[in-house]
């Protein structure tokens, strides 16, 4: 059979994928699997958060490798065979829907729902209220004796 790197699963990643590929593959070196987070693809092999987020879809869909949840997380992965099946024109195919933006996740109703309609409210009357006038209050004090006018 073909070497990994000739397959054209393997040709279908762009330069970013295959780099994750690379850091994957010295983690796991001569192992069964081994456990990656994403602290350690950013310190370790200066892999950014988007990048490796991008790459492990395609990854996966193209079957190199397969990703388990693991502890504190990490994720654990493996080396798949399944990328030996995969011929030039499905790992195009692949590669495409790995790429394809995912709608956000919305918590609302779904876009075919209908609206429910508000009734108007009533229309309010055409009075004019009139500004009140503050009249100043003059603090009254006692009158002394001495101050009486009388």
């Amino acid at each position: 059979m073909t070497d990994r790197s000739d397959s054209p699963a393997y040709l279908a990643l762009p330069q970013s994928a295959r780099g994750v590929l690379a850091a994957i593959e010295q983690a796991i070196g001569g192992g069964d699997s081994a456990s990656v987070s994403y602290l350690s693809f950013m310190l370790d092999h200066r892999i950014t958060h988007t990048v490796v987020s991008s790459a492990l879809p395609m990854l996966v869909n193209l079957g190199l490798i397969e990703i388990e949840t693991g502890p504190r997380g990490s994720n654990v992965f493996r080396f798949s065979n399944r990328w030996r099946t995969i011929d030039e024109v499905e790992a195009k195919r692949l590669a495409a829907v790995a790429r394809e933006v995912k709608p956000h996740r919305t918590f609302g109703k779904p876009p075919g729902a209908p609206k429910p309609v508000k009734p108007s409210p009533p229309p309010k009357p055409m009075t004019v209220e009139r500004p009140r006038v503050m009249q100043r209050r003059v603090p009254s004090l006692p009158t002394r004796q001495w101050q009486d006018d009388g």
